[in-house]
């Protein structure tokens, strides 16, 4: 472990770097082969109980053979000249011989100008009599009120596109990825799948639903599509981040944003609604980033996200379109450019200038690899039917089922009683729905992303090994991790040698860990900066959706064994009611952006695949009890004199019916050294969210009450006060925003504060039975239960 590592002088990088490939241990050089059999795993599947026949019809069955291309590697094979010339102007050529998106702006704004909806939001705002006849718009004048209303309004979300521009920024942004990655892989077989659906279904648009690690994501993703010839979507973006002139620019590059709220806010949402039909029924594409760049360490819904999937579900309502076509897309960087670093000066038109001049430069560093995955395309008007169907109703908030629990007001936490019905609005039932949807659909994306191997390092330094390992170990971890990975049904963005990615991942990360040589060793140290423990933990935030369902368990677990006196070395056994209550309790408590729990599942359910999960890895085994009969004994039936004779109809008869007592079920925990390892990296995945929790709770504590302030005041003050605390115990990974706006959020649905709107934001002030000191000590003590110490 790292506490025998010596202390030992640091050598130089380039150095130690030479010295790995000298180093053999008497190991086998290994290669890393992301396939099961002959197939790699199929990520990005529909969801079979919310659309089973997307499911069906659109799998890529003759494609899941297909290797990766690096779309950012153009050579002459990809243009149909040859020679001396084309090989040194092949990118030029490969650009110019794309066919750019057609623009029909001035169709466009003519046919939102005759929407109904539109023509009825302007005569909303003015008198009988002064209303106007939806057919004058034909021949109205540029200067006519009604149409510089509109167009003002239009203005705002769209422009006319310009071709050249397209062309040219594609080409500058291929000379920009071939500086700062190695290559961008991109499945075959997802992309003739996209081809082959679009073909199958010409009248359904495809809509295009994305994680958003990066910044970079709007830039590479329509990029994508436009060198595999698929029409180029237009990318919704969030127009509170770009300056004017940015905005200018993107516009003319396909982008559409939001309008801006004003005194004609109807006005507003009736053109975007329009002009959102009109673009799905002319065939467009439309990509959604459903997360906020700045979320890394958690998954922040982004607010742009329902707006516009309000307007495309109200523009398959209306029979625009027949049909929309979902694609879930997940994209991973081994590195990507930090807006940190940039500041602000990114998002303007001359930092973006200079960025895009550094990053030409010869001796700009490489960013590694990055990737992006195309999940199966599943029908909305199918997951509507069905939703409908179904009547999932919400779960019902924390305040009527976790905080009795806490405060001791109820013995059992999950009440079935509890669960909140189908909603009687039909605006609280559009909400509910688009919210699930919109949970479902980043499931899929961030399911189908691949995990690289600096995410892996990552994990493995900070959470398992964070005082340091040896290389050799750390070899041996690392092919135990990428089998554990593709046993979860998740890829992974590489394949090779194992000492070539793990000297690939130690260059990534070569600015957060320091390599010690040892006298038969390398030992692998994580620096104990604060800009280390950070990127570390956002890096190793992405290996949480693929033991999100053993972390949950082995914190819950972990929540058990602190109930017991004295930890010996005896066998310890769990009923399942009390292994299912406090699963519950842990799932509840998590936010649901974390558990990214979809609206076909429910909490229950969760907790039963949470079980499922810790006996299939070992954690748990079944146990029954040797004093009580066994479950087929029939000799536990007594005879009586009457013969209980039944109907053949009737189907209410059972053999729990005649069963006496109930048998319950025993789990033993498995106590091997394995086990034990995989159990304390399996908490720490958990830990910085659970940490930040509980220093918020201390928060309170220390503060007791406080006036009302906005949610914004009260997030930037919990964030000092994290850093505060992470100067003192290196908690560094819990000081992010994301983090400190996660833990408000849950406590405001736990009722730990009460929330009102103001004209200055959402006011905060804490509820009266957390005024009482009791109460955040049984808070304090109940998110403590869950944390692994070391």
């Amino acid at each position: 472990m790292g506490s025998d590592i010596p202390q030992l002088q640091e050598p130089a990088y380039g150095k130690i770097t030479s010295r790995i490939c000298s180093f053999g241990f008497g190991m086998k050089i290994e290669t890393v082969s992301p396939f099961q059999g002959l197939f790699r795993p199929i990520v990005g599947r529909a969801c079979q109980s919310c659309s089973p026949k997307s499911m069906e019809n659109f799998f890529y069955k003759r494609h899941t053979r297909l290797g990766f291309s690096s779309v950012i590697r153009l050579t002459e094979a990809e243009t149909r000249y040859r020679g001396w010339l084309v090989r040194r102007l092949c990118c030029v050529i490969f650009i110019w011989e794309r066919s750019a998106d057609q623009d029909f702006s001035s169709q466009l704004t003519e046919k939102i100008c005759k929407h109904p909806s539109v023509m009825s939001a302007v005569n909303k705002g003015r008198d009988i009599d002064e209303q106007v006849d939806p057919l004058s718009c034909d021949n109205a004048p540029q200067s006519s009120k009604v149409q510089l209303e509109v167009l003002k309004v239009l203005g705002q979300i769209q422009k006319s596109l310009s071709p050249l521009l397209i062309r040219l920024a594609h080409w500058v942004l291929v000379k920009v990825l071939q500086r700062l990655y190695l290559n961008v892989q991109l499945h075959s077989g997802q992309v003739a799948t996209l081809r082959e659906v679009s073909a199958a279904c010409p009248k359904a648009p495809l809509v295009f639903l994305s994680s958003h690690p990066s910044w970079l994501d709007g830039f590479l993703v329509p990029f994508l599509l436009y060198s595999q010839s698929i029409k180029v979507p237009r990318v919704a973006w969030d127009w509170t981040d770009c300056p004017r002139l940015y905005r200018y620019f993107l516009q003319k590059l396909g982008t559409i944003f939001l309008p801006s709220d004003g005194p004609s806010m109807h006005l507003s949402e009736a053109v975007l609604f329009a002009c959102t039909e009109t673009l799905l029924a002319d065939g467009h594409s439309l990509l959604v980033f459903l997360e906020s760049c700045s979320s890394s360490s958690c998954h922040i819904l982004a607010p742009v996200a329902s707006k516009w999937m309000k307007a495309v579900m109200a523009a398959l309502q209306s029979g625009a379109v027949p049909d929309v076509l979902i694609v879930p897309v997940g994209i991973s960087y081994d590195s990507y450019p930090e807006i940190a670093n940039a500041g602000t000066q990114v998002f303007s038109i001359f930092g973006f200038g200079r960025f895009v001049l550094s990053a030409l430069c010869p001796w700009t560093a490489s960013l590694g690899c990055a990737r992006v995955d195309f999940a199966q395309p599943f029908s909305l008007q199918e997951y509507i039917s069905n939703y409908t169907w179904k009547h999932v109703a919400p779960a019902p908030c924390l305040r009527e089922t976790l905080l009795p629990f806490i405060l001791g007001a109820r013995k059992k936490m999950y009440d079935e009683m509890a669960l909140a019905g189908i909603p009687d609005s039909p605006d609280l039932y559009e909400q509910t729905l688009v919210n699930g949807f919109i949970m479902h659909s980043l499931r899929a994306a961030v399911f189908s992303s691949a995990i690289m191997a600096p995410n892996m390092l990552s994990a493995l330094l900070l959470h398992k090994y964070r005082d340091g390992i040896g290389l050799s170990r750390l070899l041996s971890e690392f092919t135990v991790m990428v089998t554990e990975i593709l046993l979860h049904g998740f890829d992974v963005g590489f394949s090779g040698q194992r000492w070539d990615l793990l000297r690939h991942s130690l260059y990534i990360l070569r600015n957060h860990v320091t390599l010690y040589s040892g006298p038969s060793d390398v030992y692998v140290v994580c620096r104990p900066s604060q800009h280390s423990i950070r990127e570390l933990g956002q890096r190793s935030a992405a290996l949480l959706p693929v033991f999100l369902y053993e972390a949950i368990g082995a914190c819950a677990v972990h929540a058990l064994l602190a109930q017991l006196p004295s930890l010996l070395l005896v066998e310890i056994f769990f009923t399942q009611e009390e292994l299912n209550e406090i699963i519950l309790c842990l799932c509840a408590l998590l936010p649901k952006n974390i558990l990214l729990l979809p609206p076909c599942q429910s909490l229950y359910g969760l907790s039963q695949d949470v079980m499922d999960k810790l006996i299939q890895c070992g954690f748990l085994s079944m146990y029954e009890d040797p004093n009580a009969p066994p479950a087929c004994d029939t000799g536990r039936r007594r005879f009586v004199d009457s013969l209980m004779w039944r109907s053949v109809d009737d189907m209410s008869d059972s053999d729990s019916d005649l069963m006496e007592e109930n048998v319950k079920r025993h789990y033993k925990l498995g106590r091997s050294n394995r086990h034990a390892d995989f159990f304390v990296l399996l908490c720490h995945l958990l830990g910085p969210l659970l940490k930040t929790y509980e220093k918020a709770a201390l928060y309170l504590q220390e503060h007791g009450t406080f006036q009302s302030e906005t949610e914004s005041n009260y997030v930037d003050k919990l964030q000092e006060y994290l850093q505060g605390k992470a100067e003192e115990d290196g908690s560094y990974e819990c000081t992010e925003r994301s983090l400190a706006s996660c833990a408000v959020e849950t406590f405001k649905d736990l009722g730990v504060f009460q929330s009102s709107p103001s004209s200055h934001g959402t006011l905060l002030s804490l509820s009266e039975p957390f005024l009482l000191k009791e109460n955040c000590d049984r808070l304090v003590a109940f998110i403590q239960q869950f944390i692994y110490k070391d």
